[in-house]
């Protein structure tokens, strides 16, 4: 009788130790992840494109985390996300505008700015333009009335022949690229496209009818990359603007691809019924 009291007092001990060391292996596993997924510090104002790319790498890292977890769960193997697109497939834009007309309401490009995926310049002129410039906006676009006329160096159809030229055949990044493209008079297929303003995760409802607005690239950066760009005071920056519209798209690459490649094989299976060309990335 003795003996069997002690071994239950020895089983409620070692199961006791257990559950304690469980509970200690646990927390310090939390404790690690948390570390893990920590955010870099803010940069300093004006030099955001200086580490960017440490922004690119933890997004890269967090695809390919999530494609491991997906290859541990064998049921799921036909829910795997399709391959993602070449980087070298991806070029960013970004416009900066005058006033023409009267009141300078309409607008017209004036500089333009188009990088690649690591952020290297492919293309950065000031557009020579064909109307009286009556605004030249330069508390936004930094474009004054000398750089129109001592840099710029491309026509708008010369502008117009090497935009299309760079966008053949590639995914184009951008912050409210409607703007843009219809200045410069060119169309991108929408398969192809990604606009960082209509993405819905990206977007708020503002009233009460439930529907989705815009939000503008300085808020989403502050919120989703907590940095800053487009300081108080200071002009736009289209070089800078155009990295932060691909940065934020990083972030969310693995979903947005996913999405797409949804709203493609959709698209597709109807064309195929219709003997239309099929969509291709």
């Amino acid at each position: 009788m003795h003996h069997n009291n002690n071994r239950k007092k020895r089983n409620r001990r070692s199961r006791s130790d257990s559950h304690g060391s469980t509970s200690l292996t646990s927390s310090t596993t939390s404790l690690l992840d948390g570390e893990g997924r920590s955010y870099h510090p803010r940069s300093p104002r004006g030099n955001y494109h200086n580490d960017h790319k440490n922004n690119a790498n933890n997004n890269n890292n967090k695809c390919r985390r999530n494609n491991n977890k997906r290859r541990s769960h064998p049921r799921k193997r036909e829910n795997r996300q399709q391959p993602l697109p070449a980087e070298s497939q991806y070029v960013a834009l970004d416009c900066e505008m005058v006033g023409i007309g009267e009141g300078g309401h309409n607008s017209s490009i004036a500089r333009i700015t188009l990088i690649d995926w690591d952020g290297n310049v492919l293309l950065d002129e000031y557009v020579r333009q064909c109307h009286e410039v009556t605004d030249y906006r330069t508390f936004v676009s930094g474009i004054t009335k000398e750089d129109l006329q001592e840099n710029a160096t491309l026509s708008l159809e010369e502008c117009r022949e090497g935009v299309v030229q760079l966008l053949q055949n590639h995914i184009l990044v951008g912050h409210a690229l409607k703007n843009d493209l219809k200045a410069l008079d060119v169309s991108h297929p929408w398969w192809l496209t990604r606009d960082t303003a209509k993405f819905e995760p990206f977007m708020k409802i503002r009233f009460d009818d439930g529907i989705l607005w815009p939000r503008k690239l300085k808020e989403l950066v502050s919120e989703k990359l907590h940095q800053e760009i487009q300081p108080k005071g200071q002009p736009h920056s289209p070089y800078e603007d155009a990295l932060a519209a691909l940065d934020l798209y990083k972030t969310v690459r693995c979903k947005w691809e996913s999405v797409m490649a949804y709203k493609v094989d959709k698209t597709n299976q109807i064309r195929l019924q219709h003997q239309q060309p099929l969509l291709t990335q």
